[in-house]
Formats: C-alpha cells, sequence, structure tokens
C-alpha cells in the first residue's frame, strides 16, 4: 500500500498539485476577499497536495513556494508602488531565519551527539537489561527507552533506527520468527508506536511538534503556553501513562507464547561488553544532554529561549578539547532537506495567517456546519479525536502539522477562543502517526522486519487511537484544568 501510494504520488502529485491550485485561482473571489488572500489560498491548496503525495521533494516544494510568494505574491498586504506590486524579500523569507527552525538544526545536533557516542545504544541496553526478561518487561524497556531519549531527539526516525537493533537482539533471545511469533509482533510494534507517542510527550520529540507549535506563536506570540516546559508539563505525564496501555494492549492483542526470555537476556551483556566501559566522550554527551534538559525544563523560571539553549549546548558539542563531535563528520547526518522544507512551510502558514486567508475559510466553514454554536470544550474534544484519526491519510507529520495547526488557528481566532489554549492540545496530537506504514518513516522502518503485517498494525493502531482519545479526554477534565491550559 506504501509503495503504491508513493508511486503514484511521485507520478501524478506535482500536477495534481498545480490542477488544484489553478482551480482555487480562477474560483470567483467572494465580495469579503481580496487578492492577495485568494493568491495565498491557491498556493496554500497546491502544496497541501504536493505534500500528501510528495509529489516532489519537500525541499523543492519549499523552494516552489517561496518562489511563488515572492514574484506571485510580493506581499502580506497586496501593497503596490507606483502601481507595481512591491516583491517583498523578508515576507517570502520570514521563518528561515525564525528560532523554530534552529531549535530544529540545534536539536539535532544533540541527537547526533547522543547517537554517535553510542550513549543512547548502552541506554537502551540497559533498559532492556532492566526491564526484558519477560515479554510485557520487554516491551517496556522499547517503550521507556524511546520516552527516555525523545526530550533531545527531534526524529521519531531515529529514535526508530536506534531501537531496531535492539529490538532484533530480544526478538533473537526470544526465538522469534517473522511474521509468526505474538512476541515478535507486540516488539516490533512496541517500537513503531513508541516513537509515535513519545513524540508527542516533548516538544523537542519529533519535526512536526515545533511546526505546530511555531503556528500558534506566529498567531498569539510566545507565551508561557508556548514554552518547552508547558509543552511537556501539559503532554509527557499523560503520555507516559499511554506508554503503559499500550505495552498492555499489546501483549493482549498479540498473547505472547512464552513467559519469561528462554536462558535470561545474555545478548544484553555480551553487547555491553563489547562496547566496554563508557568513554569519555559518552560521559561528555550525558553532562550536555542533562545541561539541555535542565535548562528546557525550567524555561519557565529564567526565561531563556528553548533555541538558544540548544545553540549553548550545540556549542559545547562542538567546542574544541570537550565537545564530542567534529562538524565535518556530524554535517552529513543532518536532514537539510527538511530544515528546508520546515522554513517554507513556516514562512507559508505565517503569510495565511497575517492575511487573514484560513481566518474567512474557516468563518465560512464554521458558520455553514453550525460549529460556532458548540462551546469550546466540547469541541476542542471533537478535535482532538479528529486530530488522532487523521493521521491515517498523511504520509508526514511535519506536513500534517503544516496544513492543520493553521486551520486550527483559523477556528480560534473566528470563534474569539484563546488561540495557545485552544490549539496547544491539538498541536500535542500531532504526533500519533500510528496507523499505516507510511503515515511516518518510523512505521516503515518496523514494518520491513516482518514481525507484523500491515492489517496488524491497524488493527492495533485503532485500538489504540480510542485509548489516547480517551486519555486526552480524562486529561482535559482533571490535569489540563489544574495547569490552566482547560
Amino acid at each position: 500500500m506504501a509503495n503504491a501510494f508513493e508511486g503514484w504520488g511521485k507520478k501524478y502529485g506535482l500536477a495534481l498539485g498545480v490542477v488544484v491550485g489553478l482551480i482555487i485561482w480562477f474560483c470567483p473571489i467572494p465580495l469579503a476577499m481580496n487578492e492577495t488572500e485568494h493568491k495565498l489560498l491557491s498556493i496554500f491548496g497546491g502544496a497541501i497536495i504536493m505534500w500528501i503525495t510528495i509529489g516532489v521533494n519537500f525541499a523543492v516544494s519549499s523552494i516552489i513556494t517561496t518562489c511563488l510568494l515572492y514574484f506571485w505574491v510580493g506581499n502580506v498586504t497586496g501593497a503596490t508602488k507606483n502601481g507595481s506590486l512591491i516583491h517583498s524579500t523578508d515576507f517570502a523569507l520570514s521563518q528561515f531565519s525564525g528560532s523554530a527552525l534552529w531549535l530544529l538544526v540545534t536539536g539535532f545536533v544533540i541527537s547526533i551527539a547522543m547517537m554517535q557516542t553510542g550513549v543512547a545504544k548502552r541506554l537502551s541496553l540497559y533498559m532492556i537489561r532492566l526491564l526484558g526478561r519477560t515479554p510485557f518487561g520487554a516491551v517496556m524497556a522499547s517503550l521507556l527507552t524511546n520516552y527516555a531519549v525523545a526530550p533531545v531527539t527531534p526524529s521519531n526516525t531515529a529514535r526508530t533506527a536506534a531501537m531496531l537493533p535492539i529490538i532484533e537482539g530480544m526478538a533473537k533471545t526470544y526465538g522469534c520468527e517473522r511474521g509468526t511469533s505474538n512476541i515478535g509482533k507486540a516488539l516490533a510494534l512496541s517500537a513503531t508506536f513508541g516513537g509515535n507517542i513519545t513524540g508527542s510527550a516533548f516538544l523537542t520529540g519529533t519535526i512536526a511538534n515545533v511546526a505546530a507549535l511555531s503556528a500558534i506563536v506566529t498567531a498569539a506570540g510566545a507565551s508561557v503556553y508556548t514554552s518547552w516546559s508547558f509543552w511537556t508539563l501539559a503532554a509527557a505525564p499523560t503520555n507516559f501513562v499511554i506508554l503503559f496501555l499500550c505495552g498492555w494492549l499489546l501483549i493482549k492483542v498479540f498473547p505472547p507464547e512464552v513467559k519469561e526470555v528462554p536462558g535470561g537476556i545474555g545478548f544484553v551483556d555480551q553487547e555491553l561488553k563489547a562496547m566496554g566501559p563508557m568513554s569519555s566522550a559518552e560521559k561528555r554527551a550525558v553532562i550536555f544532554f542533562l545541561i539541555a534538559l535542565a535548562l528546557w525544563a525550567t524555561d519557565m523560571f529564567h526565561g531563556f529561549n528553548s533555541t538558544m539553549v540548544a545553540f549553548l549546548v550545540s556549542a559545547l558539542i562542538y567546542f574544541p578539547k570537550i565537545g564530542v563531535l567534529d562538524w565535518r563528520e556530524s554535517q552529513n547526518h543532518l536532514p537539510w532537506e527538511l530544515f528546508m522544507y520546515f522554513g517554507g512551510v513556516l514562512t507559508l502558514g505565517d503569510a495565511l495567517m497575517k492575511s487573514k486567508s484560513i481566518e474567512f475559510v474557516i468563518s465560512g466553514l464554521l458558520n455553514f456546519l453550525g460549529l460556532h454554536v458548540i462551546p469550546q470544550l466540547p469541541l476542542l474534544l471533537l478535535l482532538i479525536g479528529f486530530t488522532i484519526f487523521i493521521h491515517i491519510i498523511w504520509s508526514t507529520t511535519t506536513a500534517m502539522a503544516a496544513v492543520m495547526l493553521p486551520i486550527y488557528v483559523g477556528i480560534a481566532q473566528a470563534l474569539h477562543f484563546d488561540v495557545a489554549r485552544f490549539c496547544l492540545p491539538l498541536a500535542i496530537m500531532v504526533g500519533y502517526a500510528l496507523f499505516l506504514p507510511f503515515n511516518t518513516m518510523g512505521n516503515i522502518i518496523f514494518l520491513g522486519t516482518g514481525y507484523y503485517t500491515v492489517s496488524e498494525q491497524l488493527k492495533s493502531a485503532l485500538i489504540l487511537g480510542a485509548i489516547i482519545w480517551g486519555m486526552w479526554i480524562i486529561t482535559a477534565f482533571t490535569w489540563w484544568k489544574i495547569i490552566g491550559l482547560t
């Protein structure tokens, strides 16, 4: 399914995006909409198709939209000079120098340091040795290891790839046969689901979170609700509970063939022995990780920007003598394509919100559907469920964040809700790409192991999605009220 969709998208996605953009452009302009808003919505409609189908490389899609913003739209108000449209470079490139983009770059630097020095692998092995003697313990070791490294790993793909050899080792120890062993299915799916769940728990857990929060900051400005620590306060406790419910669900859906590992988990000791004592570089990487975590966790008190904290830690990571990475060696591991794409996405989203284009469309849609009469909390709970399950059609959470959060911001603005408090819970839901392999690269990685099928992933993900929705409904009436979010 994933390969067929991807092949179709690459073949027809760009052409379809152009067609959709032109259809929107040639539709009559409503009386309340100006030409600039109409142009932006045309670009947005075409971009959505490119992002969903991956009709072109992500970086290329960003280049295309940036060119259209500069040469066609010109500026956010449609201002002219001497009868000619003003073409503003600052407008077309406004978010390429934004703090959100650089939080991703520096966040990946910290992640690479954790991976390259071996700290992430060592942590995984210790977690497995502590918990992995039973099937449920092994599943929880996978989930909790994901949770432990998520704050400094802004990539589900990176975390999932790091878990691959560990899961394979555990499966081998349990004597799992690919495609038939229930323990193998549960272990592989724990890594698949764990990457998505833990990505939701922390602002720096996945690129999509920063994209989602940037839409909120653009519309409402920075506040306590948009800090790293408040995201963690709002999301991490419930996601921690969700991890245990996920582990329980996997063991129930795929009952283990044995109650404990045959002959012990000797492979862990073998791996740790092969790694040897903790190196000086590993120790320094742990110190840098703790510095980042401590400063991010306390940003409500000291006020230091999350991006600048990441810059500080990145400087330490590269600093001569005390650092753990060399720039020339690590630069090839930085996903520059995604950074280029992210800058373009943020810039387009910023233009859509500043021009009120999205707000215009949402106001009309709300009136048509009658949603404007639904109170804020029930509407939020409905949108939380919608956001969780709409993942089934998306092939990247970053694209989903770029499309859906401006829409949610528009809803909040149209209904005069507090934008940050209404949209932050929805931003937290963007990480749950649980359902099908093409929803995220991490899903594809573990489908490739052959331990489970697409239908087995979908079946368990649908149940897990319902559990997650229920947990957030409970959270909205309890924990979020305590911290002032609802």
